[in-house]
This record gives structure tokens, C-alpha cells and sequence, in this order.
């Protein structure tokens, strides 16, 4: 791999507030290798925004949750080519549900790597991934991990990448190993600081530690009980979150379309305004056409009178 694009490679990977510091470290060791063009390189490297971040994020560490909706792209413009119309509306519902979960995953993965992922920058996220699915120059840059700004599709022209990649021509990023967050220890099933459990003997506990256990059961249960509501709770909020993004997006698309149906409309207003111009003008000429013609005619017949009058003189002067 290029060296520029592998160090880009591990720098993007780093957390917003942390690239600085991290890109000039890596450039002075570039410099001080005596490798002057890459340390000029790296130094060109621009600070990624939060939302282009955790669209970077996601490639890397919930690669389960992008891919799926960079195939549906492929399916979606197959779809589309081949007139399927029943395919286009199924995998349309797809996108949303796929876009939801990305823009929840986001979030979620955002704090558990320290770096706040707002819901603003969510919607950004969601809007990415959306020009992802419809535009194969998009998905391309998405897969590369090295955006540096986020970027949105209006479903007609292509998607503005100008700027958007740290490196033109760069290949997809190899996804990382992450462990889940299912897999840290629970805080509800740690003993509490400073208790030292305690194994009955043969004779049995007291009345007093079996109260106290009994308690610190009841305690642990309570506890247990109150997290999961939280999560359920953490996780009601994020679907919400995620659902308002959607149509926010969806508004979006569908306030880019009715300004493009506008735009026609009106030029097609202004083609009728011209096209009446004309046949007005076609009238007015008919109309005068059509006096001339009369006029013509009534020459012509005058003439002929004279005509007919001249032979039958002329017959008499010849008898």
C-alpha cells in the first residue's frame, strides 16, 4: 500500500479531537526519516467533520451495517434498469429501515468511542449513506474510510465529491475488529466496592447476614431491572431519533424534487407562452392570406370578363 494513504489510513481512524496531533506527529517522523514528500503529504491531510468521522467510523468498526446498504445500492440500480417496479418500492423500504439502523449505529458507536455523535451530525450521516445507495462514485468514496466531509444526493445529478476524500484514488478501508459492547463486563454483576463475599459454614449464616444478602439480592435485581429499562429507554429514543431522521431526509429529497418539477413546469410555462406567440402570429397571417386570395380571385374573374369581352369583338370584326 502507498505510504501516504496507509498513514492516512491510520489517522482517519483517529478521533476528531485527536487528528491534529496526530497528523504532525506522524508528519515530523516522515521529515525526520528524510522522507520529505510523504511528510508533505500527510501534512495536507485535512481534519474530518464529526459526522464525517463517524461515517468513517462505521466503515471501519460496523462494517455489518453499511455494507449491506452499498449492496442494496447494486440491487436498487438493477432494479431500476429492468423496470421492476414491485423490486424498487420492496428494497426502497429496505433502505429506510437499513439508513435507521446505520444512523442509530452511529450514535451508538460514537460514544463508545468518546467522540459525541449529534443528531444533526446523524442526519448527516444518514444523508451520506443514502447517496451512497443511489450514486456507485459515493459508495466508492464511503468505502475508502478517508472522508473528510459528509455529502447528500438530490436522486438526479451526480454526487459533489469535490473535496469530500482526503485521497483521490484511494482504496477501500480494511474494516477493524471491534469488540462489542455486549461483551464488557456488566456493573450488575460485579460485587460492590469493599464487600468481601462470604461462604457459609457448617453451621450456617446468621439471621443478620441472611437479611443482609437477601438485601443485596433484592439491591442487585433492582438494579438489573432499572438498567435494561434504561437501555430500552436509551434505545426508544435512538429509533425515535433515527425515524425523525429519515423524514427529515425524506423532506429533503422530495423539496428537491418539486423545486426541479418547478424549474420544468416554468420552462415549460415559458415554451407555451412562445408556442402562442406563434400560433397567434400563424393566425394573423392566415387571416391575411386568406384576403389576398379573395382579392386574387376577384382579379382573376375581372380578367377573365375582359377577356371574354375582347373575343367576342374581336369575332365580330372577323365576321
Amino acid at each position: 500500500m502507498d505510504p501516504l494513504e496507509q498513514a492516512a489510513g491510520q489517522l482517519y481512524g483517529e478521533a476528531p479531537s485527536g487528528f491534529i496531533a496526530a497528523r504532525n506527529a506522524r508528519a515530523a517522523e516522515a521529515k525526520a526519516a528524510g522522507e520529505r514528500e510523504l511528510a508533505a503529504g500527510i501534512r495536507s491531510l485535512a481534519k474530518p467533520s464529526v459526522a464525517a468521522w463517524a461515517v468513517n467510523a462505521l466503515v471501519r468498526h460496523r462494517h455489518g451495517d453499511v455494507q449491506p446498504l452499498l449492496d442494496l445500492g447494486e440491487r436498487m440500480r438493477d432494479a431500476t434498469d429492468s423496470g421492476d417496479r414491485d423490486a424498487v418500492r420492496q428494497l426502497g423500504r429496505e433502505r429506510q429501515q437499513l439508513l435507521a439502523t446505520a444512523a442509530s449505529a452511529a450514535r451508538a458507536l460514537g460514544a463508545e468511542l468518546g467522540v459525541p455523535v449529534s443528531h444533526a451530525a446523524a442526519v448527516e450521516v444518514q444523508q451520506t449513506l443514502q447517496a451512497a445507495v443511489v450514486d456507485r462514485a459515493a459508495a466508492a468514496a464511503v468505502r475508502t474510510g478517508l472522508l473528510v466531509r459528509t455529502f447528500s444526493s438530490t436522486g438526479v445529478d451526480p454526487v459533489d465529491l469535490d473535496g469530500a476524500v482526503a485521497l483521490a484514488g484511494a482504496g477501500a478501508v480494511e474494516p477493524v475488529a471491534t469488540s462489542s459492547p455486549g461483551s464488557r463486563p456488566r456493573a450488575a454483576g460485579t460485587k460492590a466496592p469493599g464487600k468481601t463475599a462470604t461462604t457459609p459454614n457448617a453451621t450456617g449464616e446468621s439471621r443478620e447476614e441472611a437479611r443482609e444478602r437477601a438485601s443485596d439480592e433484592r439491591a442487585e435485581r433492582a438494579l438489573a431491572v432499572a438498567k435494561r429499562e434504561a437501555e430500552e429507554a436509551r434505545q426508544d429514543a435512538e429509533d425515535a431519533q433515527a425515524e425523525l431522521a429519515t423524514l427529515d431526509l425524506r423532506i429533503r429529497e422530495n423539496r428537491a424534487r418539486h423545486e426541479q418539477l418547478a424549474d420544468e413546469q416554468q420552462e415549460l410555462r415559458e415554451r407555451l407562452d412562445e408556442l402562442q406567440g406563434e400560433l397567434t402570429d400563424t393566425n394573423v397571417t392566415a387571416a391575411r392570406l386568406r384576403k389576398e386570395r379573395a382579392a386574387s380571385v376577384r382579379s382573376a374573374e375581372a380578367a377573365e370578363r375582359l377577356a371574354a369581352r375582347a373575343r367576342t369583338r374581336l369575332d365580330r370584326l372577323d365576321d
